[in-house]
């Protein structure tokens, strides 16, 4: 008893059969799908306003794009066609959903390619990977689409929909690859798209089947039953895609949760802070971009996670580590600009900013090595007496508040040759370099290096 109150409260809640306009429903889908007129304009009007607003990152002219753009109705007459057999609508619904997608491909890469920002801004960037979300947004947003359209008393559901769907921003992302010559923009941007307008379909064909529309009625009923099958065929083409796209988005969720198991959630542990890690396509391998701050992390841990990784059926991923040199009032800044989606130009300049220090490091060293050995060689020119030169630095800590670097110089002095060649009676006794010569050669050696190395401290040491 209890259950079947609960089956008729159900019913009476969820039942939208008894409330359908079908004819009406039919006559608004198609009567909006063809694109002319007013609808060219419209969407003219909506690529331009979703280009600037990316190019922008302005929220609010997205928003303004998506509320007018004429995209909904071909993608809806698509799913409406292929629930009632109609094939003219659905050869209609097509073309003009093609027009609409080449049209405003054309007008946001002529934006983008006159437009004197054109960065890839956040707005961009989060329309070049679509994610379950999206797919979700996509089907649910077509069912409250056409449920909405179909009421025999219109809601103004339309609006939210056609925001929630956001059909024109991926195609225009798509356009500023295009214009740009960034194909993963382009192809990221149009994959989105077309996963939204496939999914808006599917939905729409789910709803009109569950509505029980009327299939078209043909004269020719050998006509009717090819029409039937073509349907069929059309249903399959779109939903084996649909499965598809399903899994690889399925898979690089698992994929994620994986990588945070195996190496984020221990690389935390370590004392070490993620600002941000994302995963990098390349060639042949994916990178696990980790930015981070704390103390310096060995190579050997980076080995180690890979090895990891490569255990677990993940050999394709390595990761990269990039330690950012932050202090603890940046890395509050960086957590709040990520709150705001705001960091992703910011870590590219930190990263691009400590591999240019590396760089410079590495070519100051390299100057210097080579600056050392030429000195080296030059002293021994100048002062034939040397047997050896040894230059390194030294860190004077006598002063705390100030340590002192002193360039160290090692010179072993030759032994001088006898004068005449020794008899068997009497061996000649070498004498030593005179201590005042010594210190002479010294302070001429000291003032040479000064000069030569531009260091304010030399310190020479003798040895014989």
């Amino acid at each position: 008893m209890l259950l079947q109150s609960l089956k008729k409260l159900l019913g009476n809640v969820l039942n939208i059969q008894h409330e359908t306009d079908e004819a009406g429903t039919i006559r608004e889908i198609n009567d909006k799908i063809p694109i002319r007129g007013n609808n060219t304009w419209m969407l003219i009007c909506s690529a331009m306003l979703a280009s600037i607003g990316l190019d922008t990152s302005s929220g609010a002219v997205i928003i303004g794009a998506m509320l007018i753009s004429p995209l909904m109705s071909p993608i809806l007459g698509v799913g409406l066609a292929v629930g009632i057999n109609d094939r003219e609508m659905l050869i209609a619904s097509l073309k003009n959903l093609a027009v609409a997608a080449a049209a405003g491909l054309l007008v946001s890469a002529f934006y983008f390619s006159i437009t004197p920002l054109g960065e890839p801004t956040n707005e961009l960037l989060a329309r070049t990977t679509p994610t379950l979300l999206d797919v979700m947004v996509a089907f649910f947003g077509g069912v409250a689409g056409i449920v909405s359209i179909s009421r025999s008393d219109k809601s103004n559901a339309i609006p939210g929909v056609a925001i929630a769907t956001a059909l024109m921003p991926p195609l225009c992302t798509a356009g500023y690859g295009l214009a740009v010559g960034r194909y993963d923009f382009f192809f990221g941007g149009f994959y989105l798209f077309f996963i939204n307008a496939v999914f808006i379909s599917l939905a729409t064909y789910m709803i009109v089947k569950y509505l029980h529309f009327s299939p078209k009625e043909y004269v020719d009923q050998a006509k009717q039953k090819r029409v039937a099958q073509a349907m069929v065929v059309m249903l399959v083409i779109v939903v084996l895609p649909s499965i598809y796209f399903l899994y690889n988005i399925y898979s690089g969720i698992q994929t994620k949760k994986q990588i945070e198991q195996l190496v984020i959630s221990d690389f935390t542990r370590r004392n070490n802070e993620i600002i941000k890690w994302e995963v990098q396509p390349g060639d042949s391998l994916q990178y696990i971009k980790i930015y981070s701050v704390g103390k310096q992390v060995d190579e050997q841990l980076v080995q180690h996670y890979d090895k990891i990784l490569a255990a677990n059926q993940l050999s394709k991923y390595r990761v990269k580590l990039v330690q950012l040199d932050v202090s603890p009032e940046e890395v509050q800044q960086i957590a709040y600009d990520i709150t705001n989606n705001l960091t992703q130009d910011f870590l590219k300049t930190l990263e691009l900013q400590k591999m240019q220090e590396q760089h410079t490091d590495s070519l100051q060293r390299k100057q210097e090595l080579e600056l050392n050995g030429t000195a080296a060689k030059d002293l021994k020119m100048l002062f034939p007496e040397i047997r050896k030169v040894q230059l390194g630095e030294m860190v004077n800590t006598a002063n705390v508040g100030k340590p002192d670097t002193v360039m160290l110089v090692m010179l072993d002095w030759r032994q001088p040759e006898p004068e005449k060649k020794p008899s068997q009676k009497e061996q000649p006794v070498p004498q030593k370099m005179k201590p005042e010569q010594v210190q002479e050669y010294e302070n001429r050696i000291r003032g040479y290096l000064s000069y030569k190395l531009n260091r304010d401290s030399v310190q020479v040491i003798s040895t014989f």
